[in-house]
């Protein structure tokens, strides 16, 4: 491995000239610094992370801590990560919670060890006050998810309104009876769709049957199961709205494996947009559509942004909410009664 003596063999200078100008010293001249860094990328030069770390110095490590990589939806948020980074040389580190607080607070262990200039977090229901401790360490902003343990930052979505307007797009089409699958109460973005959904139901006077709301984990394997259980209800919905992107690909796993006539009977929404939805059952997938590279662009941008100032943090904690929209497709259509008629 090459080192910074090697550097300073070839160029006949000192080691400590060599470190200075790697550094960006203003001790050494922007001539010398150009040659060294010059001969250091020739060389192969790597330097030394873990040093760097020993001495206190601030990595150029972002970690991302999202609770599933299989999912669509935080797969688009680490493109996304990984692409600002790159464009500002720095980079990123990755870590799976699988929404279990044990590994959650490994991971953040680990993140915060390794002096990362910033974190995001999608964080679980339940952080232990290990985390939170630890992730006061570091500039720390939420992601998606908001856990209230956490004075930080949060980069979400406005889901109470997102999933009205859903909602409403059904109620519009004369659909009343219609089934919510949707993450557990114990997580904010669980809390605020289903506030969303309750609240277009309450203003058109529409009855709630909790027999038609079906919460649990946000995954598509209870998503699936959820599906198939309000299909199998003595009276069942019209219409299903999946609250989540995870629990939409089980929505739709459920529906695949269904008979077509069964698939005609029920009008489907989903939770965020993917090039599958477009074509999916032929006519495509009505989804709610929402800005995910933006805002998680945003947020990786704002922590490099704190990493290359050295004396700026974040302030008071600030929410900062991204807008959705429909997107219709076949998968919605308007209500029609056994005998066929529209009421």
């Amino acid at each position: 491995m090459i080192t910074v003596k090697d550097i300073a063999n070839k160029l006949g200078v000192s080691p400590s000239t060599v470190t200075r100008a790697l550094a960006n010293s203003s001790r050494i001249s922007p001539k010398t610094k150009q040659l060294v860094h010059r001969t250091a990328a020739e060389m192969g030069y790597v330097p030394n992370a873990a040093a760097k770390t020993m001495r206190g110095k601030e990595s150029s490590l972002i970690g991302l801590l999202i609770p599933d990589i299989e999912n669509n939806f935080y797969a688009q948020i680490a493109k996304a990560f990984s692409e600002v980074c790159n464009s500002h040389d720095f980079q990123l580190t990755l870590a799976v919670s699988d929404d279990n607080p044990a590994i959650e607070e490994r991971h953040i262990r680990q993140l915060v060890a390794a002096r990362c200039a910033g974190i995001a977090i999608v964080p679980t229901a339940t952080l232990t006050q290990h985390s939170v401790a630890l992730l006061s360490s570091r500039n720390t902003a939420q992601l998606i998810r908001r856990n209230s343990a956490l004075n930080t930052d949060w980069y979400g979505i406005d889901d109470v309104a997102a999933l009205r307007s859903a909602t409403n797009c059904l109620l519009d089409l004369n659909h009343q009876r219609i089934g919510l699958v949707c993450g557990e109460p114990a997580l904010n973005s669980g809390s605020a769709r289903y506030q969303g959904y309750l609240s277009a139901l309450q203003e058109r006077n529409v009855p709630i049957d909790p027999a038609l709301i079906m919460r649990g984990p946000p995954r598509t394997h209870f998503a699936q199961a959820a599906t198939n259980r309000l299909r199998m209800l003595s009276h069942p919905p019209s219409a299903i709205i999946a609250a989540g992107a995870g629990l939409s690909e089980g929505m739709l796993n459920a529906v695949a494996t269904w008979s077509k006539d069964d698939q005609n009977a029920f009008s489907l929404i989903g939770y965020s947009d993917s090039s599958a939805f477009s074509w999916w059952g032929g006519s495509g997938l009505t989804a709610i559509a929402l800005p995910i590279h933006q805002i998680a662009a945003d947020l990786c941008n704002k922590l490099i942004q704190l990493a290359q100032d050295k004396e700026s943090k974040f302030a008071q904690p600030e929410d900062t909410l991204y807008g959705s929209h429909l997107i219709l497709r076949g998968s919605v259509r308007p209500y029609k009664d056994i005998s066929g008629s529209v009421p």
